[in-house]
């Protein structure tokens, strides 16, 4: 019959061994469970034209053509299928043609304006899984310094609850460099201002895109690094062998 004292030697031997399987099995899994599956990003988006309140002018529409493209541009930058809503969409014609006169001409020419609800019916025309709105108040443009300032709003809905998946509400700066021309320093203000808008709203509305396209690209690891983690693997369990060695002696 053992003596406590020789059961003491295995039993502590045993508890040693789990323990250093597991802390091996940390090391060397430890970022098994670091990455996790982002949210898809929409397959079809329909992106409404930037709209800027007050009164129509021609530089009102100067606005709202440069940011509506500013906003596509980044969208586009992170793989986006991005359609802009127009009158001229052909889905948007036949909605016109039809019988039931889902949409009238007048909508069409007219737009969703603020209406969520004709938002979300002019999506649910073209096919697009998800919409964006893009409103701009405040406009100004101070020729001295060549400056445009401007509030910059976006919603992210779902075009088949029309729930709201996001929205971006932050104020926007551009100046025009000195060696643009007079007659164009107010639309490379604006676009200055609208770019670095569009960027911001991209990364509030679409997280998951951006986490998508990092985790695609290749990251460069230098072999000495990969070697180096492979070496502090093997000699931990050298380290582990050897305690154990000397604990049975």
């Amino acid at each position: 019959m053992m003596s406590p004292m020789s059961l003491r030697h295995p039993l502590a031997n045993g508890a040693f061994l789990v323990t250093a399987a597991s802390l091996l099995a940390t090391l060397t899994t430890g970022h098994a469970y670091a990455q996790r599956t982002p949210p898809p990003p929409p397959t079809n988006l329909l992106l409404f034209p930037a709209v800027v309140d007050g009164d129509r002018t021609e530089r009102t529409q100067l606005v709202e053509e440069i940011v509506t493209d500013a906003v596509r541009a980044q969208l586009a930058k992170l793989g986006i299928s991005v359609v802009v809503y127009s009158k001229r969409l052909p889905s948007v014609q036949r909605a016109i043609n039809e019988s039931d006169r889902v949409i009238t001409e007048k909508d069409a020419e007219a737009g969703p304006g603020d209406d969520p609800r004709k938002a979300q019916r002019f999506a649910d025309v073209v096919g697009a899984t998800e919409y964006l709105t893009v409103f701009v108040d405040g406009y100004t443009f101070d020729a001295a310094t060549r400056t445009a300032i401007f509030n910059l709003s976006l919603s992210r809905y779902n075009t088949q609850s029309g729930l709201a998946l996001g929205s971006f509400a932050k104020g926007q700066q551009g100046t025009a460099p000195t060696d643009v021309a007079k007659a164009n320093q107010e639309g490379s203000a604006i676009a200055r201002a609208g770019d670095i808008g569009a960027q911001q709203a991209a990364g509030a509305l679409f997280p998951q895109v951006g986490i998508i396209k990092n985790s695609s690209v290749p990251q460069r690891t230098g072999g000495h690094k990969s070697n180096s983690g492979e070496k502090k693997t093997v000699t931990l369990f050298g380290a582990v062998l050897g305690i154990l060695y000397f604990s049975t002696r």
